[in-house]
């Protein structure tokens, strides 16, 4: 590699001189410091002159010892490490020039005294200030993009940063509520900051609109079609959010440096272009905090109230680790709002209640953790009646950028912890095959929790759109914990803002161990009852059309029903391959009171479906022998139980055979077919994962039914209903994936 100096010294790459980088003639001057390397400058520092660039070619470290950094023309960080070292005042170590000096990583080692920003400084990725001060000049801003943000690391008691500061917060396309913050303390006011002084700039600042906007000259709200309330701030003594007025007051209250910051609700549609107050229209933007960073512990006052809600924001120009916060009085816990959730977001709460410092999330595919991001704002709850604090240390800081919290969903189950535990996620299927998320829920079984509504039960918050919670008495919970199963324990469910739509119902269900039992999802409005699996996840499909009743906010229940065995009158159950069928065989003795068998199938041994009935024959005690033969066997496993039903009422069921055909061929299978009532179960065998689309059609052609449905992938059971009963005859099933590849299954309906 050669390296082109202008100065009549050339630098060396380990012990330093001066390097003055200067412009010869017209030609451009580059120095580039290659990857292995690091460089130690010393004396009269570094300046870059114009049309002259310094490179720092990838992850290398370059320490500027007891001098300054002048740029005047280009200075390009890579992921390059710029320390100041040394012991010399700000007469000596600063960085200065004409032009913006762009760092990846930045970092203050100073033994005594500090380092200077004289010129415009960003910092893309971590500034470290581990000794000596940090004197910003107001020069300073903490970057942040669709790659990166910017964090503040560690600073200890002996180090300050003092002056202010910009902080960014990159914002995706997308109109949501958020919680937020400015991590800053002595700020300059929200119309300044946010509101990027009421001047439009592509891709900078946000509306801030409310009911008699008067712009710059009055309140400095923003004019929108309807004025709707787009910024507001929560009310501890009456737990409710309330509207902000006026945009010329500070962004952040204080000025004393400790927890000076607030939190707000703000429904960010995009950056300051008029045409975003149509709901058509949105843009990414970033929205900037001006102040001083706020550095060393920070307490933040609670509601003394017990149960009652207090909004924190996080004060770092930095992740904080939840687990590693101070909590008085508080209950480790805290809700969050996640903007990639329903149309306009919605809650998430995250808790650890046996302090492991592992957080159960209310709804698994949010990309919230443990850790609050910069700019973010969360809720904490009160244990009792009392004082509450929440404290903020140095050491509370986390390097997990989790940028998913403003990016794209990512999903994120957390392990089990060996309690039972039943997730339900609300869809939204739209008419592209895609499922939107739209809330969720938690139900944990153990005997460690009480059956009462106590500490460990998560109380709901109510959403902007769909809501999805569990109604205990005249509690709605986010999450609710209670003791192991029992036979007709019962979870309910209670909905609210729901609209005529399809909606989906996902269950996922772990760690139980009571094999004796079944879950039921019971449907008031029509009158059915579906299976849930106790081990994995079942997909239910649901509609709310203009029937009040479709939308009511107890419509659905699960109900947890004992499946018993049959006592000595089933004898013998065998199953085998017969040609490409597979034939059921069972022996009986004792049918006195019994008067029909179904026969139930499962492909996964849990989830089991009349796959036919038979008649019986005898009525002595007598054995009996039965067959049934199932022409709709699938690749792979085959369950099969037969359900007796005896005159009194009684139902008991025999124990569980399996057949495996061997080869796993891919593809689709209706079963039971015949069908005789509305819910068609499609076998779905080795699919890829993704949404598929199911369209009935008669013999003319004529759609009769559609609907879609979420394959998690591999080997599942949908169940279609189809509401009303089909005429009697023969149809056509059409499936239609991902790849837009077709599958055709003829439907016969008895």
């Amino acid at each position: 590699m050669k390296h082109f100096y202008s100065h009549t010294n050339a630098p060396t790459l380990s012990t330093g001189n001066l390097v003055s980088i200067k412009r010869s003639c017209l030609y451009l001057v580059t120095i580039i410091i290659c990857l292995s390397c690091s460089m130690l400058v010393r004396a009269q520092g570094i300046t870059i002159n114009p049309r002259t660039t310094l490179v720092m070619n990838g992850n290398i470290t370059m320490v500027i010892n007891n001098a300054p950094l002048k740029n005047n023309g280009a200075f390009t960080a890579s992921t390059s490490t710029v320390k100041f070292s040394g012991n010399t005042d700000t007469l000596v170590s600063y960085v200065a020039g004409t032009k913006t000096t762009s760092f990846h990583n930045l970092s203050i080692i100073k033994s005594s005294y500090g380092v200077a920003l004289k010129s415009a400084v960003w910092v893309k990725n971590v500034l470290a200030v581990t000794g000596g001060n940090l004197y910003t000049d107001s020069n300073l801003t903490l970057k942040s993009d669709a790659a990166l943000t910017a964090r503040v690391d560690v600073v200890p008691a002996t180090s300050q940063i003092i002056g202010k500061a910009s902080v960014e917060r990159y914002i995706p396309s997308r109109r949501a509520w958020r919680l937020m913050t400015a991590p800053v303390t002595s700020s300059n006011t929200i119309y300044r900051t946010w509101q990027n002084c009421g001047v439009y700039t592509p891709g900078i600042g946000t509306l801030v609109t409310g009911p008699n906007p008067t712009g710059a000259a009055g309140n400095g709200m923003d004019q929108s079609y309807q004025n709707n309330t787009s910024l507001k701030m929560w009310n501890s003594a009456s737990q409710a959010f309330t509207a902000v007025s006026n945009t010329y007051a500070a962004i952040s209250p204080g000025c004393t440096g400790k927890a000076d910051n607030a939190g707000y609700f703000v429904f960010v549609r995009g950056d300051r272009d008029p045409n975003n107050t149509n709901i058509a229209n949105t843009n990414i933007t970033t929205l900037s905090s001006i102040g001083s960073l706020q550095t060393g512990a920070q307490t933040f006052a609670a509601s003394p109230k017990q149960n009652s809600y207090t909004l924190i924001g996080n004060p770092y120009a930095s992740p904080i680790d939840f687990n590693k916060l101070a909590l008085t009085n508080l209950v480790k816990r805290f809700y969050v709002w996640d903007p990639k959730i329903n149309v306009l977001g919605g809650y998430v709460m995250m808790d650890d209640l046996d302090n492991d410092g592992i957080f159960t999330s209310t709804i698994a595919a949010s990309a919230q953790t443990k850790d609050i991001q910069s700019s973010q704002a969360f809720f904490v709850e009160t244990k009792i009646n009392g004082g509450a604090t929440l404290t903020f240390n140095e050491t509370s800081k986390s390097g997990n950028n989790n940028n998913l919290v403003f990016r794209p969903l990512t999903p994120n189950t957390p392990a089990g912890s060996g309690i039972g535990q039943i997730r339900t996620n609300l869809y939204l299927p739209e008419a592209d095959n895609t499922n939107i998320l739209a809330d969720g829920v938690i139900a944990e079984f153990n005997d460690i929790f009480s059956l009462q509504v106590d500490r460990d039960d998560a109380l709901k918050f109510g959403n902007v759109n769909e809501n999805l919670a569990i109604q205990r008495y005249t509690s709605t919970l986010a999450a609710e914990r209670r003791p192991a199963l029992t036979i007709n324990d019962t979870v309910f469910f209670n909905m609210s803002r729901m609209v005529q739509r399809n909606y989906q119902f996902e269950f996922v269900v772990t760690g139980f161990q009571q094999t004796n039992l079944v879950g039921l999802l019971q449907d008031s409005y029509l009158n059915t009852s579906t299976p849930v699996s106790l081990s994995g996840s079942t997909i239910v499909n649901f509609t709310v059309d203009a029937n009040a009743a479709s939308s009511a906010a107890r419509r659905f229940r699960l109900v947890f029903k004992e499946i018993t065995t049959l006592p000595l009158t089933i004898m013998n159950v065998v199953a085998y391959e017969k040609n490409t069928d597979i034939a059921v065989e069972w022996k009986v003795e004792n049918e006195i009171n019994l008067w029909k068998y179904d026969v139930e199938k499962s492909i996964d041994g849990i989830i089991f479906t009349k796959a036919g009935t038979v008649n019986v024959s005898g009525t002595s005690n007598e054995y009996n022998r039965y067959s049934w033969l199932d022409v709709n066997a699938v690749q792979g496993n085959n369950f099969y139980r037969i359900k007796t039903y005896e005159r009194s009422g009684e139902i008991r069921y025999s124990s569980i055979v399996k057949v495996a055909i061997s080869k796993n061929d891919a593809g689709f299978n209706i079963y039971p077919n015949p069908i005789q009532g509305t819910v068609i179960n499609l076998q779905v065998t080795n699919q890829p994962a993704g949404n598929y689309k199911v369209r009935l059609t008669n013999t003319i052609g004529q759609t009769l039914y559609t609907t879609s449905f979420k394959h998690i992938g591999g080997n599942s059971t949908q169940s279609l209903n189809t509401v009303s009963k089909l005429p009697a005859g023969i149809y056509q099933l059409e499936v239609i994936g991902q790849d837009n590849n077709h599958n055709t299954q003829k439907l016969i309906v008895e």
